[in-house]
């Protein structure tokens, strides 16, 4: 799944129980669009799926990139795996390329700024990306639920990530 062509549209899908975040981006640090598109009508994922087909329609990506929900250690619902895998073969049904991370290859490129966990992630993108700053959600209580918006900043994640994998 993974090639090595540089790609000028990316992509990037960040699947939750909701919905899911993206980005697309021309280089590291310039989204041209982002957001959050939820899903609460049933069946999700074919809900998920029309949506990604419209942004796929409206920004024509070279590439998409998504966590790799398969990854050892990944704890995926059968849901948001069966939503990767649908969209791996949209994609690929119209001659997009398709890259997937696990989630410690994100952790890892991260680890050069000093961020471990999410949030930190999302904080060091936030100070990288100054469009996204107004975005970052305040540091979530144990007893929260995660904001949606944090989704968006996965997605960027997952970005950067695959920018810095095609510059090596």
């Amino acid at each position: 799944m993974n090639q090595t062509r540089r790609s000028e549209a990316v992509l990037a899908i960040y699947p939750t129980r909701r919905g899911f975040g993206y980005v697309v981006m021309h280089s590291p640090l310039s989204p041209s669009d982002w957001g959050v598109r939820g899903a609460r009508a049933n069946p999700k994922n074919a809900t998920c799926l029309a949506k990604v087909s419209a942004l796929i329609e409206a920004h024509q990506p070279d590439a998409i990139v998504m966590e790799d929900p398969t990854a050892s250690g990944s704890n995926r619902p059968p849901r948001i795996k069966n939503l990767c895998l649908a969209i791996a073969k949209l994609a690929d049904s119209q001659a997009i390329d398709v890259h997937v991370y696990p989630r410690s290859r994100v952790t890892e490129f991260f680890q050069q700024f000093g961020a471990k966990t999410r949030y930190e992630i999302a904080m060091v993108i936030s100070k990288q990306v100054a469009a996204l700053e107004r975005f970052l959600p305040s540091r979530r209580k144990l007893w929260e639920s995660e904001s949606s918006r944090m989704s968006i900043f996965n997605a960027v994640a997952l970005a950067m990530t695959f920018f810095a994998s095609v510059a090596e």
